[in-house]
């Protein structure tokens, strides 16, 4: 399935377009931290009413397992405040910030986990987003439960997490983010 991932800079979304380019879902910006992203609901909402399949991320800047608990809960309340219910693609932890990435390894794993348990605990999936090199070079993927599935960007003509982590769950890859539609490019990802 041909997933994109949109924010609050694609504010004028041709649904009908994406959908004749073969999008199926889409992955909705829902938070930066704490703050949510203005434009979550107009987009959760386009996205259902059209029949496409949707999920939420959120751009952490967590430095500790407190902070991540605190940004799941607003991923949360939010979420429950459109009603909408669980989102079908699920919730994503985006763990690219430099504040974030540039902690020890141990210290973004248990960012990852304490945000990932805050969703679980409410009855939502939950994973990690990152690209190749953050997975390999700045957290522990495998100190991770086996059942966390990952989204991962690597903008290449295949997907080498599974060279990697042969045995985790591969969600999404992410392979490029020029995919062009009405002359804007998106980020395109391949939903399995």
């Amino acid at each position: 399935m041909k997933v994109i991932d949109i924010s609050d800079w694609n504010d004028h979304v041709n649904w009908s377009h994406m959908i004749d380019e073969g999008v199926e879902g889409v992955i909705v910006k829902i938070s930066e931290g704490r703050t949510l992203s203005e434009l979550h609901g107009k987009h959760i909402s386009a996205a259902s009413v059209r029949g496409l399949s949707w999920g939420v991320y959120c751009y952490t800047h967590a430095q500790t397992t407190a902070r991540a608990e605190e940004e799941a809960d607003r991923v949360i309340e939010a979420l429950n405040a459109l009603g909408y219910g669980a989102p079908p693609l699920g919730i994503w932890i985006d763990v690219e910030a430099p504040g974030t990435i540039g902690q020890d390894r141990e210290d973004v794993t248990a960012i990852c986990s304490a945000f990932i348990s805050t969703c679980n605990a409410a009855g939502y999936s939950a994973g990690i987003y990152a690209s190749l090199s953050t997975l390999t070079d700045c957290l522990n993927l495998n100190d991770l439960a086996d059942y966390v599935p990952t989204w991962c960007a690597q903008y290449n003509d295949e997907c080498n997490f599974h060279d990697y982590f042969p045995g985790r769950i591969l969600q999404d890859w992410q392979f490029t983010d020029a995919f062009e539609i009405d002359g804007r490019n998106y980020d395109m990802s391949e939903w399995y």
